[in-house]
């Protein structure tokens, strides 16, 4: 069925041309499955699940994400916006590879790195008094009303931004607490208080608020990369080879 014979020769019958052309592909998709089990292996192919707080997509995230793709392009990422506390609980249970979250607790089962830091920013109403030309201190909006992080969402982040206040010798009156960014600015927007985000996010609202960037306090907003050192995904450690 294979080959043509006659007294002088030897050659492939149709079916057999058929036949060879199937069996090249089945060699070079043998060949193409070995290579792409080693760069699996080796975590050069694979699947990454971040986690991250909303500011992260604002800042270095974008620019991070753009080097891992340059480098490893076989590598895919599942993103997940969340908050600090549903992060450190995914990565706990596995549903998270690397969690980006705020000011996590120590903790000797998880690896950390500071990954980016920035200046906290006073957050007011676009009518308000305050303005960085009349700006001194803290102290100016003591008897106001804030929006604030809830402590249930990271008590360090939590006690952080509450510092600021104590620095100048009051206690914030909190008048709503939300963990999201974009919440707040609403909020604010509406005379419903003022607050303390970090200075990345006036550069993508556009609520009708004021930041007067707090440059001249000890604190700092800041973003940790959280993950588990017996997570067994090849492919977190060429991700962790660019964070």
């Amino acid at each position: 069925i294979l080959f043509d014979r006659n007294k002088r020769n030897v050659r492939l019958s149709r079916a057999g041309e058929f036949f060879k052309k199937e069996v090249e592909k089945v060699l070079e998709s043998i060949e193409k499955a070995k290579n792409e089990i080693k760069q699996v292996e080796f975590g050069q192919k694979g699947e990454i699940k971040i986690g991250y707080v909303g500011s992260c997509i604002h800042t270095f995230l974008p620019n991070l994400l753009g080097n891992l793709n340059q480098k490893y392009p076989e590598i895919h990422t599942y993103l997940s916006e969340m908050t600090s506390a549903s992060q450190l609980l995914s990565v706990q249970t596995g549903e998270l590879d690397i969690a980006f979250l705020r000011n996590p607790p120590p903790n000797k089962r998880f690896n950390q790195k500071l990954v980016f830091q920035e200046n906290f920013a006073l957050v007011l109403p676009q009518n308000h008094f305050l303005n960085e030309t009349n700006f001194e201190s803290m102290s100016q909006v003591s008897s106001e009303k804030f929006i604030l992080p809830t402590k249930t969402d990271g008590e360090i982040y939590h006690n952080l931004q509450w510092s600021i206040c104590e620095d100048a010798h009051f206690s914030p009156q909190i008048s709503h607490e939300t963990v999201h960014g974009y919440t707040t600015l609403k909020l604010v927007e509406n005379n419903l208080g003022i607050s303390l985000l970090p200075i990345s996010f006036e550069r993508v609202t556009n609520a009708a608020v004021r930041f007067i960037e707090l440059k001249r306090i000890p604190q700092k907003a800041e973003i940790t990369a959280l993950w588990n050192p017996e997570n067994l995904n090849p492919s977190l450690k060429r991700f962790l080879e660019v964070v």
